[in-house]
């Protein structure tokens, strides 16, 4: 169906509707390469976030041992004993 249109326009116009024609295809072109690397960096975002995510948890996790004791078994008998 484009074929058909753009034959019309090369007939009836010219010179200017190769132009236009060359602009479409390379423009579409563009648009399908943006679309992927969107897609890929979203891929790669949401990566990121579950590790970072998995790195407060841990970091959370030694914190609440740091300040329970529970962290340093050594330390801990010297304290209480």
């Amino acid at each position: 169906m484009e074929t058909s249109i753009m034959l019309k326009l090369f007939e009836s116009i010219g010179f200017p509707a190769v132009i236009f024609v060359i602009w479409y295809i390379y423009h579409n072109a563009q648009v399908k390469t943006f679309e992927k690397i969107i897609a890929n960096n979203f891929e790669i975002l949401k990566d990121l976030v579950e590790t970072n995510q998995y790195s407060a948890t841990v970091l959370s996790r030694i914190e609440s041992k740091i300040d329970s004791n529970v962290w340093c078994p050594v330390l801990k008998r010297e304290i209480s004993g």
